[in-house]
């Protein structure tokens, strides 16, 4: 099976600094893969080489077995992935329906002609009607995106996302800045919604991935020190030892 994304042999580098060290990483279609490490471990730098935000000093990414490597974002866009940010990114003064009518607009794009544009208009306004009921912001429909409570304006970004029409998404620390219960219910919104989608995400929570992810990958010090299940990751002594610690703990006490 072809991955969603491979990351080969990645390197990045800022002057001196090195700051990934030959990263491999494989994402299999319809996973929910997390991405988990110390403050540094190079999590954000990763996710903007994938996205295109940044070039690599060496390596391969591939999208569905196409390289992706020197791609713009947009054309990456274009191409299916799309990512969130830690901080949301919407236009506050336009209504959550109408954030989500721009993006599948764009999605609609490649396929609109002039004499097309008014039946492609439907079609993106069916599709955003879709995504608002999906991410739970029906009845938000017409509020004024930059009013939203923080949790909602996250769903918004989610939506965002899924309203472009991407089949594999960039979440960035998707449930931070929210308590246990604002995370609870992003966990399952995040779940339902994103189902048949290959997802992968920088979360620090560690119940949220735990509970979320299918498989999990530890970044330490710009290097990948293991992936696996996430109780193959909870019991594996060289990731307690460089990073989870008491955090194993915990997570496999709430497990139980």
């Amino acid at each position: 099976m072809i991955p969603a994304i491979a990351v080969r042999r990645l390197d990045k580098r800022f002057g001196a600094t090195r700051i990934l060290r030959g990263v491999d990483l494989m994402v299999e279609p319809h996973e929910r893969h997390a991405l988990i490490g110390p403050n540094g471990a190079g999590k954000s730098t990763l996710f903007n080489l994938i996205a295109g935000a940044a070039r690599p000093s060496a390596g391969r990414i591939e999208l569905y077995g196409a390289d992706i490597t020197r791609l713009a974002p947009a054309a990456i866009c274009r191409r299916g992935l799309a990512r969130s940010f830690q901080t949301t990114s919407f236009f506050a003064k336009l209504s959550v329906f109408d954030n989500l009518r721009c993006a599948a607009q764009i999605a609609n794009r490649d396929r609109m002609r002039w004499w097309q544009r008014y039946t492609a208009t439907r079609e993106g306004d069916g599709h955003a009607e879709q995504v608002l009921e999906a991410v739970g912001l029906a009845e938000r429909r017409d509020v004024i995106a930059g009013t939203l409570s923080y949790a909602d304006q996250r769903a918004l970004d989610l939506g965002l996302a899924l309203a472009s029409g991407a089949h594999t998404l960039l979440l960035d620390e998707p449930t931070a800045g929210m308590n246990r219960a604002e995370a609870a219910r992003a966990v399952e919104l995040i779940r339902t919604a994103t189902a048949g989608r290959t997802l992968l995400m920088v979360e620090h929570d560690m119940d949220v991935v735990f509970g979320l992810a299918d498989r999990i990958s530890v970044l330490v010090q710009g290097e990948v020190i293991a992936t696996g299940t996430p109780d193959a990751i909870r019991a594996d002594p060289v990731v307690r030892a460089a990073y989870l610690g008491d955090i194993g703990d915990a997570a496999q006490g709430a497990a139980g």
